[in-house]
């Protein structure tokens, strides 16, 4: 269905707001009340463009991923760099999302993660696009290890498939931590530890 500029921008009123409130208070303490308000739109807009507070939530997170995608592409991806030194770029990347947060005032961790916490055990079809989108990540780091073994930049005996799985469990873990303190310095020294594991 191809909407109207008016009704895109509508939908995009909403998307915008559920990604706000989401992650801020989280998906329980959401109320569609406080979505539409924030919205400055009516309950009929919004059932026109969502089903259902769910079909909201994934469309969120379709929404988000492509925008981290996008940015990825353009400040990391894109340069000539090494597969070793773009890894770590990627990661300073989502290191510097932590810090810009806590400069706004508020960690609010990371979007995927905060809804495979919250919402992983009780919405399969919450549960199945976080892991697709975790799936991604570490697919794009498997690669890159791939990469920089064959170039010689890592150990011939780390196995790209396990790293990955490590590399981003030790990140998505330091986000955790820097929420629970509310301070960026976890996901700083979680990259040293990644360095020097892949250093021998």
């Amino acid at each position: 269905m191809v909407l109207s500029e008016k009704a895109q921008a509508t939908r995009n009123r909403i998307l915008v707001a559920g990604t706000k409130l989401f992650y801020l208070q989280g998906y329980n303490a959401t109320g569609l009340d406080k979505i539409i308000k924030e919205a400055g739109t009516t309950k009929g807009n919004f059932y026109y463009h969502f089903k259902s507070k769910e079909a909201l939530a994934l469309a969120t997170l379709d929404s988000q991923l492509t925008l981290i995608l996008q940015a990825l592409q353009e400040q990391v991806l894109s340069k000539h760099n090494s597969p070793l030194e773009t890894l770590f770029g990627i990661l300073n990347f989502m290191a510097n999302k932590q810090k810009m947060q806590h400069r706004e005032g508020y960690i609010s961790g990371c979007y995927f993660g905060n809804f495979t916490l919250e919402l992983s055990t009780v919405s399969d079809p919450i549960k199945k696009k976080v892991k697709n989108i975790f799936d991604q990540y570490t697919g794009l780091i498997e690669s890159l290890l791939i990469e920089a073994k064959e170039a010689g930049e890592i150990p011939a005996h780390i196995d790209p498939a396990t790293m990955s799985s490590i590399i981003m469990g030790q990140a998505e873990g330091a986000i955790l931590l820097d929420k629970a303190n509310q301070e960026p310095k976890n996901f700083d020294q979680s990259i040293q530890f990644i360095k020097q594991i892949l250093s021998t």
